[in-house]
């Protein structure tokens, strides 16, 4: 697993939840947001360690951080790592919240998944979160809120967690034995996830769908050209949306590159072939292109035929070079 800690202690988010804790503002219950899992894991470990080692004997520090790493503090409860904590876990936090501190100051109550919490398990944890004991901390860990009920959010003290750039990513799989070349690839289809750029990592086949998508930009250059790659990427193990979303990426940096930008370019590693490309399309070509992904990505939301799609953009990038060489 990635080790987020340097991005995590130099983060905002980290440095705002800190300032809290040194100077006695410590909210009795945060909310964590990001669209990482791994992330906030990692996130809430950290403010967990400020909470409970603070006040506390510096000869007894390390041992408490060792025990919170390791899932064995007596007053540090995680639930909900696997799914959303439902109302038979919600009753049973309820009942450990009331219990004393066995070593610390305060209890640390880490609920995950919150944003799959059903509206009565919710509800149940509501009175708790608006009487907490002064003992007792909770931190609730999301990556969306839009489920999450307005009396849940009213009563929490929300943190955004800071993003991850496609270079801090690339530079996480670097020091995780990536190659660096491949680490950007997965590093700029990660959407700034670097879970999911690290499970990228792990499909042997991605940088070779990746280069082939690059081609088929390359070498489309009229409509008898589509049939090579609408084979190729409409096989039963392509996933359609990871082929969209790439087009869209690709797209981004020769956008940038028309745009005299390049510094801007994700995909650092194939420049020159993106220029090449860039060289054979125009602002307005790459619009189109860009609406057509669009529509395929909301297509493939209502499960539509996917090899219809796939075409669309494919048939759309033939159309638009033919256009541009007029």
């Amino acid at each position: 697993m990635l080790d987020y800690t340097n991005v995590l202690l130099s983060s905002k988010a980290y440095k705002m939840v800190k300032v809290d804790i040194d100077n006695n503002r410590c909210s009795h219950a945060y909310l964590f947001v990001s669209q990482d899992n791994n992330y906030l894991s990692k996130f809430a470990e950290l403010v967990t360690k400020l909470i409970i080692c603070k006040n506390e004997d510096e000869n007894l520090i390390q041992n408490s951080k060792l025990k919170i790493e390791k899932n064995v503090h007596p007053d540090v409860k995680i639930f909900g790592e696997e799914k959303a904590p439902d109302s038979a876990t919600i009753g049973e936090v309820i009942e450990q919240s009331n219990i004393s501190p066995f070593e610390a100051e305060k209890k640390v109550f880490i609920l995950k998944n919150v944003q799959d919490m059903n509206e009565s398990s919710q509800n149940k944890i509501l009175k708790t979160l608006e009487e907490p004991t002064s003992s007792t901390v909770f931190l609730l860990c999301a990556t969306a809120t839009s489920r999450i009920l307005p009396t849940i959010l009213s009563r929490v003290k929300e943190i955004v967690l800071d993003e991850l750039s496609a270079e801090q990513i690339a530079e996480l799989l670097i020091d995780n034995g990536i190659d660096k070349n491949n680490a950007i690839i997965y590093a700029n289809c990660s959407n700034q996830n670097a879970s999911f750029a690290e499970k990228l990592a792990t499909n042997e086949s991605f940088i070779e769908f990746f280069n082939g998508i690059v081609s088929c930009f390359f070498e489309i250059n009229g409509s008898r050209d589509v049939i090579k790659f609408s084979s190729k990427f409409n096989e039963k193990n392509v996933d359609k949306e990871e082929f969209v979303n790439i087009c869209m990426f690709v797209l981004r940096d020769i956008n940038m590159i028309l745009a005299k930008k390049e510094e801007l370019v994700g995909f650092k590693n194939v420049l020159s072939k993106l220029k090449v490309i860039a060289s054979m399309l125009n602002f307005s070509a790459v619009q189109e292109l860009l609406k057509t992904c669009f529509e395929a990505n909301e297509s493939l939301h209502f499960n539509v035929n996917s090899t219809a799609v796939v075409d669309s953009i494919l048939f759309k990038l033939a159309e638009v070079k033919v256009k541009c060489r007029r």
